[in-house]
Order: structure tokens, then C-alpha cells, then sequence
């Protein structure tokens, strides 16, 4: 895996240590989840990363879409009008954290990152109390990422209801609320949080092709449409074009 070989995962001191209390600890990477992130934006072509949750995954995210841009990026660049390509949005609900993970990153990575922190809130929508985060700005994904917020980081209470302990499910609804923006073929991988992938499922409205792994603990989301305008066309040919020479390349190693 390349991100061994490139940026071995830091372990310094100052964010492997605490005073004693376990909430200061960064959570431990887990290598498999790791290399699936990776290899399914390399994989795929994909151009840019929309994260819900800063963490081990904003560093894997960064290189694989750094790759890509060296793989094809000119190419994509002069054929495509895309508003961000190969960029990682991510968003987090702690400022503390956000910039624990920024700070792994290396220096010629950091350009492909934009960083939000902003608050997430408890709310009545789509029959349910769901969370939603303040600041989601316009931002085309080609992979959306589900690892956020920590229930505790939810804020507000609706008829006795609140986030007020970690075993209260999380149920992120941001992507229902983005979900008529996004371009066909997108994905939505969640880490865990299947009682979340699976209300989802029930609300979105598009054409979505569902799976989960059990195994992995995860759940995939695709977008089954044509593309609709010679923009988005063009982009996914371009990705499709730079895939199929990946896999050609690379075989099962990617």
C-alpha cells in the first residue's frame, strides 16, 4: 500500500499520550479500513472526497487523491470544468480533533484538504430526531464519507430526547439534505453506523445501488444514473478512462 511506503502513520508523543483521561486519546487506525479507503478512490478515479469526521481517514483520503491528480489530473483539469477537483472536504464537529488530523498530514499534502469545524445539532426531520451538522458548503463529492459526528458532540434536546450518552445511535441526515446536488455514480461508504445507513436508505430518493458488509462493518451507497449534461459526462469518462488503466496497470495490487 502506498501510504505505507509515502507517509508511514505518525505516532508522536503529543497525540499518543494523555493526562490520564482515555477522551484525550485519538482513536488507534485500523489498517484494513485504511487500505479499502484508499484503494476505492484509486480504484474508482475518484477526484474529490466529501468526510463527515476528521481523522486517520483525512490523511488516506489526501494521498490517494494526490495520486490521482498525478495519474490524471491534467488530463481531467483540461477536459473537465469540475468546481473542486481533487480535494478533500472534511468537516468535524471538534476543533481539537480536526487539527490532530490535520496535523498528520505532510506538508505537500495539506493543499488538498479544506477543513471545516462547526457544530452539529439535534433536530425533527423526516419523521425522526435526526443530527445535523451548521456549515455544509457547496461541494461536489465523488465519494461521500459517513464517520461523524461522536454522539456526544450532538448538541440540543426535542421533547426529552438528547445525545446525552455514547450507546444513542448516530443518525446523520446532511446527505439527505445535499442528496438532489450530487453528480451520478457517487458513493457513500459508512464507517459502521448502520442504524444510520439504513434510515439512508429508506429516505433518499434517487436511484442508489445499496450494499453492506457485515465483515467490514461498513455500508456502500452508489448512484446509478446516466450522467445528465456534457460536464458531468465528460467527467465521468475521464474518471472511467484513468480507472480501467489503473486496474490494467496495477491488477489486484490496487
Amino acid at each position: 500500500m502506498p501510504f505505507l511506503k509515502t507517509a508511514p502513520p505518525p505516532a508522536p508523543s503529543d497525540l499518543t499520550q494523555s493526562s490520564g483521561d482515555e477522551s484525550d486519546l485519538p482513536y488507534e487506525y485500523e489498517l484494513d479500513d485504511l487500505f479499502h479507503l484508499y484503494s476505492t478512490v484509486r480504484r474508482t478515479s475518484c477526484v474529490s472526497v466529501l468526510e463527515f469526521g476528521s481523522g486517520w481517514s483525512t490523511v488516506v483520503f489526501a494521498l490517494a487523491l494526490h495520486e490521482n491528480a498525478e495519474y490524471f489530473g491534467d488530463e481531467h483539469r483540461r477536459l473537465v470544468r469540475h468546481p473542486n477537483p481533487f480535494q478533500i472536504l472534511t468537516i468535524d464537529a471538534s476543533d481539537h480533533w480536526q487539527e490532530v488530523a490535520l496535523a498528520r498530514l505532510p506538508d505537500w499534502l495539506r493543499s488538498t484538504v479544506r477543513p471545516v469545524s462547526c457544530s452539529v445539532n439535534l433536530v425533527d426531520r423526516y419523521g425522526s430526531y435526526v443530527h445535523l451538522y451548521e456549515n455544509v458548503p457547496e461541494f461536489v463529492a465523488d465519494l461521500i464519507y459517513l464517520d461523524g459526528p461522536d454522539p456526544e458532540q450532538v448538541h440540543g434536546a426535542i421533547n426529552g430526547f438528547e445525545y446525552s450518552e455514547l450507546h444513542t445511535l448516530p443518525m446523520g441526515a446532511d446527505i439527505l439534505r445535499i442528496e438532489p446536488h450530487v453528480w451520478p455514480e457517487t458513493m457513500i461508504i459508512t464507517d459502521g453506523r448502520t442504524a444510520n445507513a439504513r434510515f439512508l436508505a429508506a429516505h433518499l430518493r434517487r436511484n442508489w445501488q445499496v450494499i453492506h458488509d457485515p465483515f467490514g462493518d461498513r455500508t456502500t451507497f452508489r448512484l446509478e444514473e446516466t450522467p445528465f449534461g456534457p460536464v458531468i459526462e465528460k467527467h465521468l469518462s475521464t474518471r472511467l478512462a484513468a480507472a480501467r488503466e489503473l486496474r490494467d496497470k496495477e491488477g489486484p495490487n490496487i
